[in-house]
């Protein structure tokens, strides 16, 4: 199944360019996967209720080749790229109502037993497999990450509203944190051409975010600690 929906760029999706703003470029992947998934009765709501499992996101990576203005209408498809008995990935391709690509995205998910929080086959939670998947979008391949995280940046508490309905910091609250790292002149002066996210471990309301940060390999690299672990890594290339 290839899930397709229609939007247009709203005020709220952007950022001080006009433009869609990395966050929302992330919660548009994100908000794609899971639709997908609720279409065909896998997703982590149904996951909860019916298996006592909950799906979390481990990789995301994303290609942005231009970011869309204000107002401007877009198209998204999502689709499973890959099934295995320990993981799941969907891409999710944002084009222009020219056909053009805006966006392309590869998120990996992988299921956890909630009673044991253990990792649980895609199986035992509504995943067949033989799940039809569709031709994977090109350069998507996740990066292996060096130990380097760079220095300490700054601290967040983490705060109710940074909650999702799994009861732990929302994924995209993450990329907020890194992004306020970044005066307002860089984030307007340098276009964001790609980003990858790991996701490390779990955090949740009343923790302190340690913000590390640091340039790597041609690209900004960031980390996320909390309680001496590492919860979020990530990379952001600019151009």
């Amino acid at each position: 199944m290839i899930y397709k929906k229609q939007s247009l760029v709203s005020a709220s999706m952007c950022d001080s360019t006009k433009k869609l703003s990395a966050i929302t470029a992330v919660q548009l992947v994100e908000d794609a996967v899971t639709e997908l998934m609720g279409e065909l009765k896998v997703d982590g709501i149904t996951a909860m209720r019916l298996y006592n499992a909950m799906w979390v996101f481990t990789k995301n990576r994303i290609r942005v080749f231009r970011r869309p203005d204000w107002r401007e209408r877009i198209e998204v498809r999502s689709f499973f790229s890959r099934v295995s008995s320990a993981l799941i990935a969907i891409d999710t391709e944002v084009c222009g109502t020219d056909g053009a690509a805006l966006i392309h995205a590869r998120v990996e998910l992988t299921a956890i037993d909630m009673a044991e929080k253990r990792i649980r086959r895609t199986g035992t939670v509504g995943i067949s497999p033989d799940f039809v998947c569709a031709e994977p979008l090109s350069e998507l391949d996740f990066t292996r990450f060096t130990d380097e995280c760079g220095t300490l940046l700054e601290t967040a508490p983490v705060r109710s509203t940074n909650i999702d309905y799994c009861r732990h910091t929302n994924n995209v609250e993450y990329i907020r944190f890194i992004l306020n790292t970044y005066p307002l002149s860089k984030l307007i002066e340098r276009e964001l051409c790609a980003l990858e996210v790991h996701y490390k471990a779990q955090t949740f309301e009343g923790d302190e975010l340690k913000i590390l940060g640091g340039a790597s390999e041609g690209a900004d690299r960031f980390a996320i600690v909390s309680n001496d672990k590492t919860a979020f890594e990530c990379m952001l290339w600019w151009k």
